[in-house]
């Protein structure tokens, strides 16, 4: 269910199961609260880190996001498993930042290094690292049929403006639902190709050029997949009489969640003050 690594037949490679859209079952405090609450904090954590991301600010709001994976009770294992480059590429990063000339400088062995540099690049990994565990601790602890609800009733003092709020949220609402298909059909295509390659130990420019080609064609399939499920549900909906109706009088705000919205639009407050 959570995190389940997954092995092609014939193969040694184990591939890691995709779990932001995975609903960990159980109940908790975050679990109960109305999906619109969630995405309103996810807001207010958005904003504030992207106009005051200081260190103050990213602390603060690395202790609200571990906090609310302690009271949703989401285990470790619902993180997915980051490959082995992208841990790669961040220290990369690391070091490109340190022979930037940001202040502070200090002298190592005749090099100049930037500790200014190194701050900005910790500030920003540390920012994404945080927007993306919020967003994926409302994955974890919200079943997807309720987000489109919530955005209706959300936008709904909006729609004085005539703007096509209601073809935004059947838009979303659609994709949100779709992202677990696709992420099935392009491991399927994944698995595939990775059954029909043939292995070699030569990094030769003829297999270079042959694997951007696979990649290339891989990326075409995804595509037409992608665009063949949109004209089946175009199909059905248009069968069923058009877009649904997204509209939920239970899906309201309750008194948990106006408490915790208070309580982040004060901590933002403070944060952006401070």
């Amino acid at each position: 269910m959570i995190d389940e690594s997954r092995a092609v037949p014939g193969t040694k490679h184990r591939e890691p199961e995709i779990t932001f859209l995975r609903l960990v079952p159980g109940s908790s405090p975050v679990h109960r609260l109305w999906a619109g609450t969630k995405l309103i904090v996810v807001g207010i954590v958005s904003l504030v880190a992207s106009l005051r991301p200081t260190w103050l600010t990213l602390i603060a709001l690395a202790v609200v996001v571990v906090g609310g994976f302690v009271v949703g009770r989401v285990p470790p294992s619902a993180l997915p498993r980051l490959p082995r480059w992208f841990f790669a590429f961040l220290l990369l990063g690391a070091a490109l930042s340190l022979r930037s000339s940001a202040a502070p400088l200090v002298d190592v062995l005749g090099v100049k290094l930037s500790l200014g540099g190194l701050s900005d690049w910790a500030r920003l990994t540390l920012l994404t690292a945080e927007l993306v565990l919020v967003a994926g601790l409302v994955g974890w602890t919200t079943p997807l049929g309720e987000i489109a609800p919530a955005l209706t009733r959300l936008v709904r003092p909006i729609r004085w403006t005539r703007l096509p709020v209601d073809e935004w949220i059947t838009a979303v609402a659609l994709s949100i639902r779709s992202l677990p298909l696709l992420v099935t059909e392009s491991r399927t295509l994944l698995a595939a190709r990775r059954l029909r390659r043939v292995p070699s130990s030569r990094r030769s420019r003829a297999s270079l050029k042959r694997g951007a080609h696979e990649f290339n064609g891989l990326v075409i399939a995804a595509i037409r997949v992608a665009i063949r499920h949109a004209e089946d549900v175009g199909d059905a909906m248009e069968a069923r009489g058009g877009a649904p109706n997204f509209d939920d009088p239970t899906s309201r705000m309750g008194h948990a969640d106006a408490i915790v919205v208070v309580t982040a639009a004060l901590l933002a407050a403070a944060l952006l003050v401070a």
